[in-house]
């Protein structure tokens, strides 16, 4: 059983750090919050060798991604968009 929690762990502590390299790629605020979280209770768990700091970092990232912090939607476009045409041309 140790070694699931272990193995559970792991993959938060990387999931994080992949998220951490998706910030550094896109600069978008959800990625270094979702790292953070993911990361923080991947380690948390893998310390205290229990199974609720998964659970958690679950709910917390899910609760993100309802609150918009979604890092699965395209991010907002930062150009202004075009005026529309007049009908001169």
């Amino acid at each position: 059983m140790v070694i699931l929690l272990y193995f559970f762990s792991s993959v938060f502590i990387v999931l994080g750090f992949m998220m951490l390299f998706g910030y550094h790629r896109t600069k978008r605020k959800e990625f270094i919050l979702l790292s953070f979280v993911y990361s923080a209770s991947g380690v948390a768990a893998g310390h205290s060798l229990q199974w609720w700091p998964l659970i958690a970092g679950f709910v917390v990232a899910w609760l993100l991604k309802f609150a918009g912090y979604d890092a699965d939607k395209p991010p907002p476009s930062s150009r202004p968009t075009d005026p529309p045409p007049d009908g001169n041309g």
